[in-house]
């Protein structure tokens, strides 16, 4: 497990400080204003920051001691063993399928109403209950739709409701 939390957070970091040199040769604007490299150069912060948490975590965990294997049927029924569950690729596989239908759909729709929907989605799949979920995604939808329609005035898909 260390090697995999190794190359990928040097992969991510690398990733990163490529960001920060691509961005240097961006325009800064005048006054103080944030210009075009402001995103990249946080976006590319955040690969470097969350790859050396990766890798601290992966040197972390590799200094334990490995789990012992369960030895029969009656430490399942006591519930103190977490059991591993199969490989799931389905959840990968919706998350694409979910991106590429907010693509086709927000433009129709609305960016409040495809983004909750695909907020809601994820989260019942989460197991999360229906009406947390439904509240959490309205919550979530209108405060980014706050800040990045009326205070960054980024143009969002408004749809057919012209919100």
């Amino acid at each position: 497990m260390w090697s995999k939390d190794y190359i990928g957070g040097v992969f991510f970091i690398v990733l990163g400080v490529l960001i920060w040199v691509g961005t240097s040769q961006l325009p800064v604007l005048p006054g103080g204003h944030p210009g075009p490299s402001l995103f990249p150069r946080v976006l590319g912060t955040l690969f470097i920051f969350f790859s050396l948490i990766v890798i601290l975590e992966g040197w972390r965990k590799s200094k334990m001691p490995p789990p012992t294997p369960i030895e029969t049927a009656e430490e399942l029924r006591e519930g103190n063993v977490i059991i591993i569950a199969e490989k799931n690729h389905f959840n990968s596989v919706l998350v694409i399928i979910l991106i590429a239908a907010f693509i086709a759909a927000a433009k129709y729709l609305g960016f409040i109403i495809t983004g909750g929907a695909v907020l809601f989605i994820l989260m019942w799949k989460l197991q999360v209950k229906p009406i947390k979920a439904f509240i959490i995604s309205a919550l979530v939808i209108c405060f980014i739709y706050s800040v990045f329609a009326k205070i960054l005035r980024v143009p969002l898909p408004q749809g057919f409701l012209w919100w």
